[in-house]
């Protein structure tokens, strides 16, 4: 028995040694698995779209490489805070997408990991890989303005997209044909486009489907900075400029944004002279775009019922109610009278221009023309009812059709430096597979088997060998195609230096959202335009000049100096005054030891210290450096804090804030207690009151927002216009529909209101618990001495809750302060300034701009502000007296 049981566990141990060295052997034959992560292109769940089919092609071809799709941490409205979130946490993906807009500002703050040890490296030293320089073939063939774009000092950064967006105008040709138009001759210039929205412009027309009955306009005014660009390019300017200095003649020489070559008219090449860049947006072109985007909204006109063509009306046709057309007289009235030839998307829940066009509400949207079969699927109607032309030229000689090509950036982030040269390969390898034309020829051939040849260009269908189905394509989409190639319609891109996120969003709100606005029609747009480039070139989206910071720097130093001054007399003072507290306390007799009232206060203090004091002292330090997420943090002194007092835009927003928490004091703060007395003197129901009004403070902050939000709809549906309404049936009443959250008047104050509503019940029942406090035999003994409602409230009620309305307050207004939420959710800032308070530019500043130390400056200067308040508060709440309450 014994000699069985040792042959069966010799047995057993030759059976395990037998299975490791097979499973050894079987690991080393296997190859190794490199696992990248990917920030973008790479979704599992939706394997059909060209990125990922060529993605999971790849992984096919090479089984050693295994894809996992990137999750990180969302923020609404946080730009790019998830992948900043990652880098700082050393969690970010291995690769992804970068915009063409933004790549630069990424680059500077250090996210990205260069790529010369595949694309080449900058030997000569002019700052590019040069042609001959380049050991990646493929860096040839890419157009010199994109190269430029995605390197820095020699370092290249990013490689294109294949797949490049063209942004166009999309129209349906059914109600172009059914207006009498010709939809393969679109418009060639500005005027022949308002004539065509002229004609396709119906204001009586029912729309079956629409929310609102408003008839069909011609387009569909789009209200984003980055879709006006186009318009000022068409008209021949240059949205953002770039200036050279001579360094023989000191002559500075104006160069455009999409510039790859340097010269000027005297044959001096100027390309290794660095530029400095500034915001063109108030050129003459950019204000005949601005007025363009004006006429489609607002311009007068009527329709010649002889003729049935449009007329268009002057200042001295509206004033006299007749124009001459020829040698008639025209006579009209005012409901004769057609604004505009278009409406702007967005004025109702969830409507954008996609949903007008295919409801037939417009005639004509801006959108990419890439797909229009995914086109017609957003806009949920037959794709074949679409067609699209180029951005007509404008007026003058510089004018010309354009389209606007939009392309982005395959990149590494920093993270993969930790990797090994085998790792690092293999993404290199994900990245080229992403850039070859195997992308974008899944997407040709993908058309090609559904039957939508007639949305692509022949030059794809040609090189693929799909020549039979071009004459599919409509004779207008293939002379598009055609006339871009030539050159005939001319190619420009997106701003891709400074801060154009940021200008994009104060063009959207402090000049278009206004102009297509129900308010926009008296607005002076010229000039809010001159304000937008003036700030734009303020530090907001280019650097301040050097020579201005220079120049207030002695001041800022002077001032810095005060203010230590200021701060170290009050800090002695405080010292003072608690050391003399103490004195004068040492000859009582303590009932614990000092040394165990510590120790049962040390885990606050040491939590207190770690989660406020450490990142308030980190940001003190940050608000003096130009903080980058990755790299090592340089020192500028007081840089940030001159930059900050030299824009205006922060000195508006601080008087914005005041005005802000100036309503908030009035009305949330004082709406509760007068609330508290009435309920205090209701003589039945009183739970039920008292329930009734705390019920909205279970409801989310965020749901009440967006609640009010929906019930702000400036049409006429809208809840509040419809309360309106009703009220115009009073005799003598007559109050007009109001744009609420449109309106800059209104704005603030409808912000405002939900909070008060929101908040009133829980304030109430604090202050209705102190009222309890108060002995009902004071106000018998004042009602015996004839006292009044009014008297008792002066004499006996608000001295009694005095110091808790204090101690509220100062807390209410310091909290204030800081509060942003209703602003963030219902306006961000617009209608253009009207809401845009400092904490909210903060928050821009941080996760729009990733300019840290600018919004810790901000941040230091608001909480400046507010240290005299907590110094009151903390007085205050040192002389308050508790009382138990009796009901």
């Amino acid at each position: 028995m014994r000699r069985n049981t040792i042959r069966a566990g010799w047995l057993a141990t030759v059976l395990l040694c037998a299975t490791a060295l097979a499973t050894g052997a079987a690991e080393q034959a296997a190859p190794k698995v490199t696992k990248i992560k990917m920030g973008s292109y790479y979704t599992p769940n939706a394997p059909e779209s060209p990125a990922t089919k060529r993605l999971i092609e790849m992984m096919k071809e090479d089984p050693s490489i295994r894809l996992e799709p990137f999750v990180g941490i969302s923020i609404p409205g946080g730009g790019k805070a998830q992948l900043m979130m990652a880098i700082a946490g050393n969690t970010a993906p291995d690769l992804g997408q970068s915009w063409f807009h933004i790549i630069r500002s990424e680059i500077n703050n250090g996210f990205m990991y260069p790529l010369n040890e595949w694309v080449g490296y900058d030997k000569n030293g002019n700052g590019q890989i040069d042609d001959d320089e380049a050991t990646w073939e493929p860096w040839k063939s890419i157009p010199e303005l994109w190269r430029r774009v995605a390197t820095v000092d020699g370092k290249v950064y990013g490689i294109p997209e294949p797949v490049k967006s063209t942004q166009g105008l999309i129209f349906r040709t059914d109600l172009v044909a059914a207006a009498g138009l010709n939809p393969n001759k679109p418009p060639q210039t500005w005027d022949e486009l308002i004539y065509w929205c002229q004609r396709l412009t119906d204001p009586n027309k029912s729309i079956p489907g629409a929310l609102v009955q408003q008839g069909q306009k011609g387009i569909g005014i789009a209200t984003s900075g980055w879709q006006w660009l186009p318009w000022v390019q068409s008209a021949g300017g240059e949205p953002i400029v770039q200036v050279k200095t001579s360094p023989k003649t000191g002559l500075k020489h104006l160069f455009g944004m999409d510039a790859t070559k340097f010269v000027t008219p005297d044959g001096e090449d100027l390309s290794q002279v660095p530029s400095t860049w500034q915001a063109n947006f108030a050129s003459p072109e950019g204000r005949e775009a601005c007025e363009l985007v004006y006429k489609m909204r607002w311009m007068k006109w009527l329709i010649d019922t002889k003729t049935g063509e449009p007329v268009n009306l002057t200042a001295l046709d509206l004033k006299n109610h007749f124009v001459m057309v020829g040698d008639r007289k025209l006579e009209f009235t005012d409901k004769d009278i057609i604004k505009g030839v278009g409406r702007a998307g967005g004025t109702r829940r969830g409507e954008g221009t996609f949903d007008l066009l295919g409801t037939g509400e417009v005639a004509i949207t801006y959108a990419s023309v890439n797909d229009l079969f995914q086109a017609g699927v957003n806009a949920n109607i037959d794709p074949s009812l679409l067609s699209w032309f180029p951005y007509p030229a404008g007026p003058g000689k510089s004018g010309a059709r354009r389209v606007q090509i939009q392309d982005h950036y395959i990149v590494m982030y920093e993270g993969v430096k930790n990797r090994s040269k085998a790792d690092r390969d293999k993404i290199w390898q994900v990245a080229t597979a992403l850039a070859d034309t195997k992308t974008r020829d899944n997407t040709i051939r993908d058309q090609v088997l559904c039957g939508l040849t007639r949305f692509a260009n022949p030059t794809d269908l040609a090189r693929l060998g799909y020549d039979e189905y071009i004459k599919d394509i409509p004779k207008a989409i293939r002379q598009n195609f055609k006339d871009i190639d030539s050159g005939a319609i001319s190619v420009s891109t997106e701003p891709w230096m400074g801060f154009w996120f940021t200008m994009d969003m104060a063009l959207s709100r402090k000049v278009f959202g206004i102009i297509t606005g129900l308010n926009g029609e008296d607005f002076d747009y010229i000039e809010a335009l001159k304000l937008v480039e003036v700030e734009a070139n303020s530090g907001v989206m280019f650097a301040t000049p050097k020579e201005t910071i220079d120049h207030a720097r002695p001041y800022a130093r002077a001032i810095f100096t005060c203010v230590l001054l200021f701060v170290a007399t009050f800090a002695f003072v405080i010292i003072r005054s608690q050391l003399r507290r103490n004195r004068e306390k040492k000859g009582t007799r303590n009932v614990y030891n000092s040394w165990f009232a510590w120790g049962l206060v040390l885990p606050a203090v040491l939590l207190i210290a770690t989660w406020s004091y450490y990142p308030l002292i980190r940001g003190m330090i940050m608000a003096f450096q130009d903080y980058k997420i990755t790299g090592k943090p340089r020192f500028v002194g007081l840089e940030n804090f001159i930059i900050l007092f030299l824009d205006k835009s922060f000195w508006k927003s601080l008087m914005t804030t005041f005005y802000f928490v100036g309503l908030n004091m009035v009305l949330t703060f004082c709406a509760p207690i007068v609330l508290a007395i009435l309920l205090s003197e209701v003589p039945r129901f009183k739970i039920f009151f008292r329930t009734l009004f705390f019920l909205p403070q279970m409801t989310s902050g965020i749901v009440i927002a967006l609640l009010w939000k929906l019930m702000y709809t400036p049409t006429p549906q809208g809840f509040f216009n419809q309360l309106v309404a009703y009220l115009n049936y009073i005799p003598f009443v007559h109050i007009e529909s109001q744009t609420w959250l449109d309106d800059p008047q209104l704005a603030m104050l409808c912000c405002v209101i939900p909070t008060v509503w929101a908040s009133m019940g829980m304030a109430s029942l604090i202050y209705l618990a102190a009222l309890c406090s108060v002995p009902r035999d004071l106000y018998e003994a004042a009602e015996v001495d004839g006292a009044g409602i009014f008297s008792k409230l002066k004499n006996i009620t608000i001295p009694a809750i005095l110091p808790l309305v204090i101690i509220n307050f100062v807390g209410a207004f310091i909290g204030t302060f800081q509060n942003m939420g209703n602003i963030f959710l219902m306006t961000f800032g617009g209608p253009g300034d009207a809401t845009m308070v400092v904490s909210l530019k903060i928050w821009i500043e941080a996760y729009n701009n990733l300019r840290f130390s600018m919004a810790t400056s901000m941040a230091w200067v608001l909480g400046a502000l507010l240290i005299g308040f907590t110094y009151v508060q903390i007085q205050f709440l040192g002389k308050v007296e508790y009382r138990k309450a009796q009901e």
